[in-house]
Order: C-alpha cells, then structure tokens, then sequence
C-alpha cells in the first residue's frame, strides 16, 4: 500500500523586497545654456560650422582681433590683467595691420553686397560680438584668448595675417566643444524622457450621437404604418 498523502499546508518563501528604483535627475543645458539654444549645422567632416570656420588671409586676422577684443573686454578671471596688456600691445604694435586688414575686409564684403562695404562690415562685427560673447563658453574662451593673445602680442608683424588662420581656429574651438556639449546634453534628454517620465495622457474624443431619422426602406414592398389612419368622416 502507498504512504497517505500530506495534505498538511506549507510555508511558502516569503515575496522579495521591492527594488527602489532612484530616479536620477533629469539632465540641465552646458554651462546654464538656455533651454532653446540653436545649433549650427554640421560641415562634412561631423564638426559644427561656425562664423570662423574656414576663414584665412586678412579676414583670418580681422576676426581674430574682433575676438581678442570681445575678451579684453569681457573677460574679468585670473588672467584679466595679462590679457589687457597683450591685447593693448597688439592695438600699439600692429596697429597697420589692423588698419590694412580692416580695409580689405570692406573692400571683399562691398563686392559681395554691391555696395560700400561699410553697412555689412558692421553687421558682421555685431555678429562676431554677439558670437565670442556667449556665455557657456566663457571660461574656456577668456583663458584661450589670454593664450593667444600674448603669442599675436609678440609675433612679427609680417607674420600676422600667415598666421592668423590657425589663431582663430584655436580661439573657436571653446565655443565648438560649448556646441557639443548641447548636443550630447539633448541626445541624454531624450534617452532621459524616454526611460523616466510618464507617457502624455490619451486625449480620447467621443463619438457624436447618431440622430434618430425616419425609417428608410430598400425594399419595394411598402411599409404599414403603425398606426390606422383617422376616418374621412372623423367616425371610429
């Protein structure tokens, strides 16, 4: 004969603990950059194309100094002191440099515009301005500015505008890896959005009600009213 069967109730292992699940905080712009900054677009090589990109001979040197000049201007760090004095020793020591090369610059932006040349050379500098001047980038601007400008501060000046190209590709780069930054910081947004926050609500809009409308056959055999018709002579 068989053992009995063990009806007896048994323990089951408890359930596991929850997991805490720690939400990390949802990532902030570069350099408390504005929420809707704009992006340049990118050249063929990947990297972001700006107002600097690709410029050489007196226009090279033209917005190198326009740079260095937004930096005297509005760097105030620790190299603040060397920075003015470099940039003032540029003003005395290439002086016709500037002089030359800002007349070259009008004369190419006159035959480009059709005109003088002195409405879009303004226009451009005001560009330049606003451009080393953006916030995000400032840290890194102010202490590569500084670098550069003691090396122009003491360069020979009939090597000025043959070097000036590669200067101003140095002093852009803060601003180009400011602009990689931002986009890594949205990419990791939206990986961020997608993995934590709630999806949008539904928004469901109700069918409208079907009006009732007098019956309609397809047939050919007429339908009998429900009710009988009242009497000619008003009689039942």
């Amino acid at each position: 004969m068989g053992g009995k069967a063990d009806f007896r109730p048994r323990h089951r292992p408890p359930p596991p603990p929850p997991v805490d699940v720690t939400i990390p905080p949802r990532p902030l712009p570069p350099g408390n950059a504005s929420l809707t900054q704009i992006l340049p677009g990118r050249g063929i090589d990947g990297g972001f194309v700006t107002a600097n990109s690709g410029v050489t001979g007196d226009r090279a040197f033209w917005q190198l100094k326009i740079g260095l000049n937004v930096a005297a201007i509005g760097c105030r760090g620790v190299e603040e002191s060397t920075l003015v004095s470099a940039y003032n020793d540029i003003i005395k020591t290439h002086g016709k440099v500037i002089k030359s090369t800002e007349k070259s610059v009008i004369k190419d932006l006159g035959k480009e515009n059709k005109n003088n040349g002195i409405a879009p050379r303004d226009r451009l500098s005001t560009q330049l301005f606003n451009y080393f001047a953006q916030p995000p980038a400032q840290r890194a601007f102010c202490a590569r500015a500084n670098e550069i400008a003691q090396i122009v501060s003491t360069t020979p000046t009939d090597q000025l505008v043959e070097q000036s190209p590669a200067h101003l590709a140095r002093l852009d780069e803060p601003f180009k890896q400011f602009y990689e930054a931002y986009a890594q910081y949205q990419a990791d947004v939206i990986a961020w959005d997608a993995k934590y926050a709630p999806p949008p609500a539904v928004m469901t809009t109700p069918m409208p009600a079907t009006p009732i409308g007098p019956a309609i056959t397809t047939g050919t055999t007429p339908v009998a009213p429900t009710t009988a018709p009242a009497s000619p002579t008003g009689n039942p």
